[in-house]
């Protein structure tokens, strides 16, 4: 055995190595090496320590990398299957040079490339300074109006950055606007950085964000604001009426000596506005009742008055008798009651035009037998008119066989005529016969 062996290790060797290339060729058949691009994501897994910011970078978003590896672990890797981590944390105040260096997670692979294989990065220490929150009034009050000091709280803000940054600040700014104001304006306005150029400083944090800010606002004693009042005159068409009644502008100024003005009440009325005999809304340009000593400003000598003019509801109860429909003439019908009531409602100028004609009852007998119904009558109203209720509700419809003159059902009076027309026929056919 052990000279067999001996004689036959060269042999075995190579069926080992055969066996081994086979098993390899298999297994390349069914999970085949390849070679693939892939975009790998740049995660920086530590940050700058908390008082260090990034003033300057050059990291991509993604590094493409490639990879040969069996198609399995391709399929394996996944959308997070290869990332470029970054290490901040170790790096000091200054400028670096970071290297990209990809992480596959899944095995078997080999990192064939990548690019960029580095990124610069600056870090500077964070600075921070207090700063005063400046009011910037913008726009122009209402006229004979004047903007007071503004206020706002709170008065200080803290902005943080790179050194650099922040001492450019020259200013923080809360911007206001107080185009045609007539009273008080209080906003939260959001603040902003300015350099002594008054441009905006970018990149910079501002605590609190926001302010609080008030503008009072005065009127010159020798202006004052009236409230319009409109004067209509006349009445509506009967059966109309004015439902609502706008100005605009609601509110004008006007100016005169301080004693007159200080002796004005709080409105002022426009010139009359007829409406009278009017069935649709009414708009007219109008002057003002304007009190001696006193004058409107230039854009005030006139209003536009809107008066709508709308059609009065109202409600009328008439009295129709049902018309049935949908029977032969071999049937009589009997209604009770005769007739019934209906409340309509809607535009008072259509209720009083309504004829007899106008409005309709009708019972749909069709299809009825000989008997007792109980059937719902349809009531036909003109357009806009609406039918509230009909009293009653329901209507007994009697349906009989028609009589004739004498009192016969009409069924009974055709068959009559019927067999005697036969009769005769049938006598006289007798008759030529024998003949």
């Amino acid at each position: 055995m052990a000279r067999w062996l001996t004689n036959n290790v060269s042999l075995m060797i190579l069926a080992v190595l055969l066996a081994t290339f086979a098993w390899g060729v298999g297994s390349l058949q069914q999970d085949p090496i390849v070679e693939n691009t892939l975009a790998a994501p740049v995660v920086i897994v530590s940050p700058p320590s908390a008082d260090q910011i990034i003033s300057a970078s050059t990291l991509p978003p993604t590094v493409m990398v490639r990879i040969r590896a069996p198609q399995s672990t391709f399929e394996a890797l996944g959308a997070s299957g290869v990332q470029v981590p970054v290490d901040l944390s170790q790096l000091g105040v200054g400028e670096h040079v970071v290297k990209l260096e990809p992480t596959i997670k899944v095995a078997p692979s080999m990192l064939l490339s990548s690019r960029p294989l580095t990124a610069s990065i600056t870090i500077e220490q964070i600075a921070e300074a207090s700063v005063p929150i400046r009011v910037i009034v913008e726009g122009v009050p209402a006229i004979g109006y004047q903007a007071q000091l503004p206020s706002v709280e709170p008065t200080q803000a803290i902005v943080t950055g790179t050194q650099q940054l922040v001492s450019r600040v020259a200013s923080v700014d809360a911007v206001i606007n107080v185009e045609g104001a007539r009273s008080s304006v209080q906003q939260t306005v959001r603040l902003i950085a300015r350099d002594q150029d008054n441009a905006l400083v970018p990149n910079v944090g501002i605590t609190p964000s926001v302010a609080a800010v008030r503008v009072p606002m005065e009127q010159r004693s020798n202006f004052k604001d009236l409230a319009v009042r409109v004067r209509p005159s006349g009445q509506p068409a009967e059966g109309y009426a004015i439902t609502s009644i706008s100005v605009s502008p609601q509110v004008v100024t006007v100016f005169g000596p301080r004693d007159a003005i200080q002796q004005l009440p709080g409105f002022i009325d426009t010139l009359e506005v007829s409406v009278a005999g009017a069935t649709q809304d009414v708009e007219q340009r109008v002057g003002l009742n304007v009190p001696p000593n006193v004058s409107p400003i230039a854009d005030n000598m006139t209003v536009l008055v809107r008066v709508r003019i709308e059609p009065q509801q109202g409600a009328l109860t008439v009295s129709r008798r049902p018309i049935v429909i949908g029977i032969t003439e071999t049937l009589s019908v009997k209604v009770s009651p005769p007739a019934v009531d209906i409340v309509l409602a809607g535009p008072q100028p259509t209720l009083n035009s309504l004829t007899r004609d106008s409005v309709r009852v009708e019972v749909d007998a069709t299809g009825l037998g000989v008997g007792v119904h109980q059937l719902t009558p349809k009531v036909i109203a003109p357009e806009g008119v609406a039918v509230q209720s009909v009293i009653p509700a329901t209507v007994q419809v009697e349906v009989a066989e028609a009589a004739t003159g004498d009192g016969r059902p009409k069924w009974l009076y055709f068959a009559n005529v019927l067999l005697t027309k036969n009769h005769t026929l049938a006598g006289r056919s007798a008759n030529r016969r024998m003949k």
